[in-house]
């Protein structure tokens, strides 16, 4: 898994760069001393041979340190990937990694394959455009193609499974560096019980406020007569018999919002 940024990729470099400099200067420095040693107590010696020598352990101790300082870069790096891998693999919801200019996924994770109903290999051979329904692909084309700002909720899109089956999603996205590509890095959250309640509140409210309308302007309109004067007994007690009726009914309404509050509470 090769997600990581440039700076965490390169600070290591640098260190490394540094070290071998300061190594390199250092052993060359230590080696000029013990030759100008050399040469003033043991003027006879051949020094062109003494040089040959420094070389070698120059080319020895720096190269044995530029391996190990190498090698310590590379577990370093194994580590970062790894510790990347298990967030991708971790994250609440699915995650999947595609190209900026084509959209194709380079990457996905376990509970994608699960969530959409396609293999590994099959989602790596399709696209973002591929788990939309047809009506909202050249939405989500239009949207990745425009300038939009990244690293927090884009929106909720409807998604599709690969039994046709479709979902809401809370989508949240970031650009990367991935294998040298740039790409786009998207969490996508199944939030399509609360988008589906939602809808479903909001036409119960709607239904519901018009059955209670007519109730309530019944009592209202019964109460009216009832202050006016000159009402027989006859037709005092047909208004209650309509003022009971209306009544029954709007207590039927109030069962009714609370039935369906109850299911709400169940299916969410």
């Amino acid at each position: 898994m090769e997600i990581q940024s440039r700076f965490a990729t390169r600070k290591p470099i640098v260190v490394i760069l540094f070290i071998y400099l300061i190594a390199g200067l250092t052993w060359l420095y230590l080696g000029r001393t013990i030759i100008d040693w050399i040469d003033k107590e043991h003027a006879h010696l051949d020094l062109l041979l003494i040089y040959d020598l420094t070389d070698i352990f120059f080319l020895l101790f720096t190269g044995t340190a530029l391996f190990f300082l190498l090698r310590a870069h590379h577990k370093h790096l194994l580590l970062a990937e790894s510790n990347y891998l298990k967030l991708f693999e971790a994250a609440p919801g699915a995650v999947y990694v595609m190209d900026k200019l084509n959209f194709r996924f380079l990457a996905v994770n376990n509970l994608m394959v699960n969530k959409y109903g396609f293999s590994r290999h099959q989602l790596l051979k399709m696209s973002a455009l591929d788990i939309r329904p047809e009506s909202e692909r050249p939405k989500l084309k239009a949207y990745l193609q425009s300038t939009h700002q990244e690293g927090h909720e884009s929106g909720t899109w409807l998604h599709q499974k690969k039994n046709g089956e479709r979902f809401y999603a809370l989508i949240t996205h970031h650009s990367i560096k991935f294998k040298d590509v740039e790409a786009y890095v998207v969490i996508a959250i199944d939030v399509d019980k609360n988008v589906r309640n939602e809808r479903r509140l909001k036409e119960i409210a709607w239904s519901n406020s018009h059955e209670i309308r007519k109730p309530v302007s019944n009592i209202l309109g019964l109460i009216t007569l009832m202050k006016g004067n000159g009402q027989s007994e006859t037709a005092k007690a047909n208004i209650i018999d309509l003022l009971t009726a209306s009544a029954k009914q709007l207590d039927k309404v109030v069962k009714k919002i609370s039935s369906h509050a109850e299911e709400l509470d169940k299916s969410s």
